[in-house]
């Protein structure tokens, strides 16, 4: 996947939007990703002279940007935000190379039976290049990088972490996705019921599958991560299983926490979670995050 986006330029373009945030700049971002597919985004600065710290936010499944007042909260706390339009999921940036193993409906159902040709190897590289480029821009604190993400996004930004060559301040993995593939197939829970329906109707291809996706299951990645990780997860969440999340939290080996919403389901902490993360963000900046353990 590196030495595929290696070699394929970014054509990053940055373009002036007509934001009524105040104290902001807002730009429409493009950049060339993995099979040359046009990635759409946007750019949220505050009016500085200095560089400021980015969060990078991955999007959930299926969500896509709609107005730059979606991430204004981040503004506000005086962080810049990167967000990009995944592929195929509703918003700007399409999905037009053809797969060729599978081709459903839906994101997750194309590709599956091959982890060259699957989805999620075009939607991490997508948020891979993000990152690079991110980091290359001049407005930005490249000692103060966050990944941050929800569901999909959670997930992602796992996996992102684990990838990228770029220092990555801190992430957070709230209910995130992709964790414990194997049994988030034979479940059907979330974007993986698309998957499990399919082996229903083709129980010799389970195996394969299985195995073929293993290399996107975060639990086998993020051992590598170095900076910490803020993680957060319902007890009752039917889409990301809690205990799903679990294998990938036991293999983290840098500083780790998870919080626990009991008796929640997809949603989480929702606006509480955030507030954690925006003080989390504010701690780590300075350098005087509250170190509380949590292992399971």
């Amino acid at each position: 996947m590196k030495l595929e986006l290696a070699d394929i330029p970014s054509q990053f373009k940055k373009k002036k939007h007509p934001s009524t945030i105040a104290g902001a700049d807002c730009f429409e971002l493009s950049f060339q990703s993995l099979l040359y597919e046009t990635i759409y985004g946007m750019l949220l600065i505050p009016k500085t002279t200095l560089p400021c710290p980015i969060v990078i936010d991955f999007l959930g499944y299926m969500n896509h940007i709609e107005t730059p007042n979606q991430f204004s909260h981040w503004l506000k706390a005086g962080y810049a935000c990167l967000v990009i339009d995944n592929r195929g999921q509703g918003g700007k940036t399409q999905d037009t190379a053809s797969y060729k193993t599978i081709d459903l409906d839906v994101p997750m159902g194309k590709g599956f039976l091959s982890n060259e040709d699957f989805y999620m190897r075009r939607l991490v590289a997508d948020n891979l290049r993000a990152v690079t480029l991110a980091a290359q821009l001049p407005e930005i604190d490249q000692k103060a990088i966050f990944l941050r993400g929800g569901s999909q996004g959670g997930g992602v930004a796992l996996l992102v972490n684990a990838l990228t060559e770029q220092p990555i301040k801190a992430t957070f993995a709230d209910v995130p996705s992709h964790s414990n593939l194997s049994r988030r197939i034979d479940e059907g829970t979330g974007s993986y019921g698309v998957i499990h329906d399919y082996i229903q109707k083709h129980p010799e291809t389970k195996t394969h599958i299985k195995q073929q996706l293993a290399v996107f299951d975060t639990q086998y990645l993020v051992s590598t991560i170095q900076n910490p990780v803020y993680a957060s997860v319902g007890s009752a969440d039917p889409i990301c299983p809690m205990t799903d999340f679990f294998p990938t939290y036991r293999k983290l080996r840098s500083y780790k926490q998870l919080l626990i919403y009991w008796k929640k389901g997809h949603g989480g902490g929702e606006q509480r979670q955030l507030l954690k993360e925006v003080q989390k963000i504010a701690e780590e900046i300075k350098g005087e995050p509250t170190r509380e353990n949590c292992n399971l």
